[in-house]
């Protein structure tokens, strides 16, 4: 059997991180947290189910998994964010998968789970993201705002079966937070990059974007709840290409 460590990012999650913890220390022979100044209950939250608890001060959100996963004392490896929890049935496969690993990575469904919900809803929206990796054969990079696994040269992949359940939401205060905090650095990143957006995507973004959220994504599966989050979501959006083009107002570009 292989052994398996996990790293988490964190700020001021105490709402949320003991549950995910609770379900991970059934699969993680290591639990990483790595916080970039929490000041609520976050780190005796951690501590108290098992995790070591590090400082590391902000950068982006890819560095801050790239610097956890160099913690991580295992060559398997295991990413999550604060408010995602394994399910049940993803503890049983992923115990079965450190048995005898059949792949370098593994991919993971991870369905939002909004308020109310005590399993995901029949055909709501899920992503499908390397998760489980052994990171001899992929790497999380420190990579702008880009905190996605990267597979290395012939590094080979499996699908699980089973879900990650994503509790994002909290309230409507702390997710316009995140999310204005989050466009401040797709901005950047855009920046370096060198992107272009043109008046014509500016103008049109809020409403495509909705579109998207509550039809293609699904999200009026989720009642009043989903319109008011496809809404916010549509304007999280937005708000990063209004962001651009107010820097280049600000610096005459």
């Amino acid at each position: 059997m292989v052994k398996l460590s996990a790293y988490i990012v964190t700020l001021n999650e105490e709402d949320r991180l003991g549950r995910t913890l609770q379900a991970l220390r059934q699969v993680a022979d290591e639990i990483w947290v790595i916080d970039s100044g929490s000041t609520d209950k976050t780190q005796e939250i951690a501590e108290a189910n098992g995790a070591k608890f590090v400082y590391h001060e902000w950068k982006n959100i890819s560095s801050q998994k790239h610097f956890g996963q160099e913690l991580c004392e295992n060559d398997w490896v295991i990413s999550l964010d604060s408010d995602e929890v394994l399910s049940p049935e993803l503890i049983a496969e992923i115990n079965a998968v450190k048995e005898n690993p059949q792949a370098d990575g593994y991919w993971v469904k991870i369905c939002d789970m909004l308020p109310g919900d005590k399993k995901p809803r029949l055909f709501a929206k899920s992503y499908n993201l390397v998760r489980l990796y052994n990171r001899k054969k992929c790497n999380m990079p420190d990579d702008l705002t880009n905190d996605r696994v990267v597979l290395g040269d012939g590094a080979t992949t499996a699908q699980l079966k089973n879900k990650i359940f994503h509790y994002s939401y909290l309230s409507l205060t702390k997710t316009w937070f995140k999310l204005n905090m989050y466009t401040d650095e797709l901005v950047k990143t855009a920046i370096i990059q060198g992107r272009y957006y043109t008046h014509l995507r500016l103008y049109t973004e809020f409403v495509r974007q909705f579109f998207c959220y509550y039809f293609i994504k699904r999200y009026f599966l989720y009642g009043t709840c989903g319109f008011w989050m496809a809404t916010t979501l549509a304007y999280f959006r937005f708000l990063k290409i209004a962001k651009w083009f107010e820097w280049r107002a600000l610096n005459k570009k």
